[in-house]
C-alpha cells in the first residue's frame, strides 16, 4: 500500500525526467503513468467485527480475508487509491446509499432485492461453504437425506433462493423449506435440537460460535452441502469502478493470489474445493 501510494505521487516526476530524453511529459496523453491528479480516491466500506472476513485487531487495524483482497486490488489498480473504512454492518448500506462510500466489501450475496438497486461484478471474490446443523442421531449427512424433511429459512435471505433453486433441480425429493422471519440463529439451532425441524443450513464458524452457549450437546455439522458466492457491491453510478474491479478479481483468481489469501485465512483453498458447488440462482 505505501509503495503504491509513493509510485502514484511520483508519476509526474518520473515523466518529467523522461523529458530529458525528448519524450512526452506529464501533460502528454502518451504518458503511461498517472499523475496524482489522475488518481481517484475510492472510499471502501467494510466491517469491523466479522472475523475472519473483516474485523479490527488488538491495535485497531482492519484485518481479515476481505482486507487482504482489498489491499491487493488497490495495488493492481493504479487509477484508484482505496481508503478502507471499517464500520458496523448496520451502517454500511446507509453509507453506500448516501454516497459516503463508493463500494462495500462484507461477504455480500447477489440477492434479488440487492440486484434491483446495486451493481455487482460478474466475478465473486469469495466462496462460503455451508453445512447442515443436525441432531447427532438424525442420520442426515447430505441434502439428499433431507428429502421430505424440514428446515427454516427467511424468505428474504439469499439462502432461501438457493434452497428454492435446489428444490427445482431435485423434483420429487425436495426439502420442506418453512418460511420464517425475525428468528435468531440461536433459536434456529434450538429448534433443530428439540426436534421441531430436521436441520439448519449454516456456516461452520457460526455453528462453532453460537452452539457452545446454548447448553445443548446433541447437535453436529455435516460435511459441506452447498456453497455461497459472495461479491463486492457498488451503487448504480459506479459502472466503471465495478468493471475495473471485476477484471482485477479475475486476474487474482487466475494467477493464484486469491487461493493464497484463502489458505491464509481459512486454512484451505475455497476456490479449488468449492467452485463446482456454487448453486446457480437465476439472474
Amino acid at each position: 500500500m505505501k509503495m503504491k501510494s509513493v509510485m502514484k505521487r511520483m508519476g509526474c516526476l518520473t515523466m518529467t525526467g523522461v523529458l530529458l530524453f525528448g519524450l512526452a511529459g506529464c501533460g502528454s496523453s502518451s504518458g503511461s503513468s498517472a499523475s496524482a491528479s489522475d488518481v481517484r480516491k475510492i472510499v471502501v466500506g467494510t466491517g469491523n467485527g466479522a472475523a475472519p472476513f473483516c474485523y479490527l485487531d488488538e491495535e485497531g487495524n482492519s484485518v481479515g480475508y476481505d482486507i487482504d483482497v482489498l489491499h491487493e486490488m488497490d495495488e493492481r489498480l493504479p487509477q484508484y487509491e482505496f481508503d478502507i473504512q471499517a464500520m458496523d454492518f448496520s451502517t454500511l448500506i446507509v453509507s453506500l446509499d448516501s454516497g459516503s462510500v463508493n463500494m462495500l466489501s462484507h461477504q455480500l450475496v447477489k440477492s434479488e432485492a440487492r440486484k434491483e438497486k446495486y451493481l455487482f461484478p460478474e466475478q465473486y471474490y469469495c466462496l462460503s461453504p455451508m453445512s447442515l446443523a443436525v441432531r447427532n442421531d438424525s442420520g442426515i449427512t447430505s441434502l439428499a437425506d433431507m428429502a421430505g424433511k424440514t428446515m427454516e429459512q427467511n424468505p428474504s435471505a439469499y439462502e432461501y433462493q438457493m434452497m428454492m433453486a435446489y428444490n427445482e433441480a431435485h423434483a420429487g425429493s425436495e426439502v420442506d423449506v418453512i418460511a420464517v422471519s425475525d428468528q435468531t440463529t440461536a433459536d434456529t439451532y434450538l429448534k433443530v435440537s428439540n426436534g421441531q425441524v430436521d436441520a439448519a443450513l449454516t456456516y461452520q464458524a457460526t455453528f462453532e460460535s453460537v452452539v457452545p452457549d446454548l447448553g445443548v450437546d446433541n447437535l453436529t455439522l455435516t460435511d459441506v452441502v452447498m456453497c455461497e458466492d459472495t461479491y463486492i457491491m457498488f451503487p448504480k453510478t459506479e459502472e466503471q469502478l465495478c468493471k475495473d474491479v471485476n477484471e482485477v478479481l479475475k486476474e487474482m483468481i487466475a494467477d493464484g493470489t486469491m487461493s493464497e489469501i484463502s489458505n491464509k485465512w481459512y486454512g484451505e483453498d475455497v476456490f479449488a474445493l468449492y467452485k463446482d458447488m456454487i448453486t446457480i440462482v437465476a439472474e
